[in-house]
């Protein structure tokens, strides 16, 4: 065989299958961390049974998000030192291998975003700390009463922690489809194959604007999410998105580093019927021939 010949055979039997992606958006709650930041703030109210239905029937898409949202600020009225408290638990409760997973695609140059119908101040201070650019991350703006609290005494430390809420920013992370008008906005010029990861309904809105939708069933498994998603993880682990995400590519760029290890967990992971549910049979099939040899 001429040296020619071979090296065209060895590109045919090489060639991956399983597709790799360039932008990865994120979830927040229930996703990155496993609380639901609304409903923790909900808790140190003594509200936590009321907003809590109101979260799930949003996330379930029995209600849209625009018909609740409003109605659970309204009840709770939180002040800056209380989001900070919930910065605090999304971090104590961020998912396991979040950072990690996070952290490779980094390494690989991949941006990663965070899209979350939660709260600003709470969700991009969870973030930064998470390792992804706070402006690669959006959430709900709020306003706050500037004239509560120990506003006139700004020598007094913390005193502005004590304003409370005021008004929200009606805008698309406020009803169930808009984070799509989100991708598109931070993607931009950006080239390249998109892929969302999400717990909700209006995670799961995305679906026709990004190239594959990944379900997170890890803290809340939801039905709808589960049966509509092209991949859905019934693991409380992220491990997965790393392999799915960056493909073999990802695998020859990793091994033998820091991140090998969370790379090869979530090939493990994806291999696991019981982990991660494939919709297409076809999908798991490509996956397979691609990983397999790596466990």
């Amino acid at each position: 065989m001429s040296a020619d010949a071979d090296a065209l055979r060895q590109a045919i039997v090489y060639k991956p299958s399983w597709s790799t992606f360039d932008l990865v958006f994120f979830d927040c709650d229930s996703t990155l961390s496993s609380i639901e930041g609304i409903d923790e703030l909900a808790r140190l109210k003594g509200k936590a049974g009321r907003v809590g239905l109101l979260t799930n029937k949003a996330m379930d898409g029995e209600l849209d998000l625009a018909d609740v949202y409003g109605k659970r600020l309204r009840a709770i009225k939180p002040t800056r030192a209380q989001l900070k408290a919930v910065e605090e638990r999304y971090w104590e409760t961020a998912v396991e291998d979040a950072r990690a997973v996070i952290a490779a695609l980094g390494a690989l140059g991949k941006p990663v975003f965070i899209i979350s119908g939660g709260l600003i101040d709470a969700v991009k201070g969870f973030g930064r700390r998470l390792g992804v650019d706070p402006a690669r991350i959006r959430a709900v703006e709020l306003e706050y009463n500037e004239l509560s609290g120990r506003w006139w005494d700004y020598a007094e430390p913390g005193a502005q922690q004590a304003q409370t809420y005021l008004a929200y920013d009606e805008g698309p992370l406020t009803v169930s489809s808009g984070k799509s008008a989100i991708i598109s906005e931070l993607a931009g010029t950006r080239p390249g194959r998109r892929l969302m990861i999400g717990d909700g309904a209006s995670d799961l809105a995305t679906k026709g604007d990004v190239d594959l939708f990944i379900g997170y069933g890890g803290v809340v498994a939801r039905a709808a999410v589960e049966a509509e998603s092209d991949v859905f993880l019934r693991c409380p682990s992220l491990a997965p998105v790393l392999p799915l995400a960056v493909g073999r590519r990802g695998w020859e760029s990793l091994r033998g580093g820091a991140h090998e290890s969370v790379y090869r967990k979530g090939v493990t992971l994806s291999l696991a019927e019981e982990a991660v549910a494939f919709r297409r049979e076809r999908q798991r099939e490509h996956f397979i021939r691609e990983f397999e040899d790596i466990i």
